[in-house]
Order: structure tokens, then C-alpha cells, then sequence
């Protein structure tokens, strides 16, 4: 269904999600069917004062929709969940597990939430799930509410979630990751292309199908500029969707609309209103 990884170095944060959604039942060991492989599961997040206010990276993994009439997958729920009021983070956290509560605790079905904040030389882990590993039975339980959890990393550290996790450990990916976590490179894509490239090995090693060889990689540096980009297999292509969210602001529809080639002075007010507001 999903892999996340992530990095917290001494010069910024990395996040890099995969676009694959499959089936939520499989047989162990055979292909999972596949429902979408351009999935978005990212967002970035500046919140104020601007321009020195924290920036996070997020990503999710678990339920691919709203239980709602439109089937919202939780990509965009998440961006709309978050746009639309220019809040500080801790506000802005707390929102959104009401509304993780509210929209998703009823289904009964793991969502996580894992995102790395940046404010000047703090870093911050960050974990929205309603699911736990059972001390006694050492399975995966849904719980009736989500936990969040926000800490503060003191020393450089990878994450790792998703359903093929297990083999970021089994084939000593984690090992290679965390070897470049006190190494600054030349050029900040180094890194990038590095998690792409342990993204792509993931995928082509699980036997489930449950990740896609593309991925979105992200990076916010602590004096650097932000970077984004997508890592595609040669030959293909992908949507220009790269959802930003700036004091509340949602600049995601105009960019989107822009990259399209669409007229936006053909675009109505009640268009533009329905895309930049906070979701109810």
C-alpha cells in the first residue's frame, strides 16, 4: 500500500511517499491487486511567523478514502483538513486529529500520519495513528481515537513506515540511510536520489506489489531553499501534483492549473473558493 521513508540531518529534513494504492486483503506472497499507481500522499505545511515559522513535511499511509459519497481520497482530505486558516502549528495539530477523529475513527481501519517539522536547528517528528501493536498479542489493533505525537529529535535519525517496511530492515536499507545521516552532501538531490533509489529496490523486492517505483521525494533545509520532485522509471510520466500549503494558503490549485495551461481568468470565484477553503 505505502512507503514512507525519512531523514533528519543536521542540514534539514527528507520525505520521500510512494504513489501505489492496492487491495487491502492479500495472500501472503502473491501480487496485491492494484487500484491506483498515481496516488498522491504528500503535502508540505509552512506555518507562520513567515518566513522563519515551521515547515513540515507529511505523509500517510493505511485507508485510501473518505467514507464519504465522493470517495475523497485522504490525500486531498488532508490538504483540504489543513488549508483555509493561517494557524500555528500546534493549533493546526490539534485541528487536525479532531478531524481525524471525527472523519475516520468510525471506520475502524489503520491510518498513520508521519511527518518531519523543521524550525531553524529543531527537528520534530511527527505521528498521527490509530492503530497499535498489541503487547500481548504483538498484532497490529485499531484503536477508537487517534494519538498524536509530536518530539523533538536530538540527534540525526531515519524513519521508516508503510506496508513493506519489513523490508527496509530485511535488506539492510536502513543501515545504508543511516550511514549518510551525518554527511552533508554537494548537491541536496544526492540525498533525494538516494531515498528514490531505496524506494525502487523496495518495490522491485516485494513479492505483494504494494509500492510503486516512483516516488515523491521532499526536502526543507534549515538554510536551503525546498525541493521537491518526482522520481520516474525512464519513458513515463506522472501529474503535476505537488500540494503546498503556505500560512493557510492553498497555492497547490493554482499551480496545478497553471502547469495544465488552463486560462485562470476563466476560472470563477466560487471555483477558486471551493479549492482555497478549509473542508468543514
Amino acid at each position: 500500500m505505502t512507503l514512507i521513508l525519512g531523514m533528519s540531518k543536521a542540514d534539514g529534513v527528507h520525505l520521500s511517499v510512494d504513489y501505489r494504492i492496492t487491495s487491502e486483503t492479500t495472500a501472503p506472497g502473491r501480487p496485491a491487486t492494484l487500484i491506483d499507481d498515481e496516488t498522491v500522499k504528500h503535502l508540505t505545511v509552512h506555518y507562520p511567523p513567515s518566513p522563519d515559522g515551521p515547515r513540515v513535511l507529511l505523509a500517510y499511509t493505511g485507508i485510501a478514502h473518505l467514507p464519504d459519497r465522493s470517495r475523497t481520497p485522504v490525500g486531498d482530505w488532508l490538504r483540504e483538513t489543513l488549508r483555509g486558516e493561517s494557524e500555528v502549528i500546534d493549533v493546526s495539530m490539534q485541528h487536525l486529529k479532531a478531524r481525524l477523529d471525527r472523519d475516520f475513527a468510525r471506520r475502524r481501519k489503520p491510518l498513520i500520519i508521519n511527518g518531519l517539522a523543521i524550525e531553524g536547528p529543531r527537528r520534530i517528528l511527527i505521528e498521527f495513528a490509530n492503530c497499535e501493536v498489541s503487547a500481548t498479542s504483538n498484532t497490529l489493533e485499531i484503536v477508537d481515537s487517534f494519538r498524536y505525537t509530536a518530539k523533538e529529535l536530538t540527534e540525526p535519525m531515519v524513519i521508516a513506515n508503510g506496508s513493506a517496511v519489513g523490508l527496509v530492515v530485511a535488506g539492510k536499507h536502513r543501515k545504508l540511510l543511516a550511514s549518510q545521516l551525518n554527511v552533508r552532501p554537494r548537491d541536496t538531490r544526492d540525498h533525494m536520489k538516494l531515498l528514490a533509489s531505496v524506494n525502487r529496490r523496495i518495490a522491485a523486492a516485494d513479492p505483494e506489489e504494494r509500492v510503486s517505483p516512483h516516488c515523491h521525494v521532499s526536502f526543507i533545509g534549515e538554510t536551503d531553499a525546498p525541493v521537491s520532485e518526482v522520481f520516474i522509471e525512464r519513458g513515463k510520466s506522472m501529474p503535476f501534483r505537488m500540494p503546498v500549503i503556505s500560512s493557510g494558503a492553498d497555492i497547490s490549485f493554482f499551480a496545478e492549473q497553471f502547469m495544465a495551461g488552463t486560462d485562470l481568468s476563466s476560472i470563477s470565484p466560487d471555483e477558486w473558493n471551493r479549492n482555497l477553503k478549509r473542508r468543514n
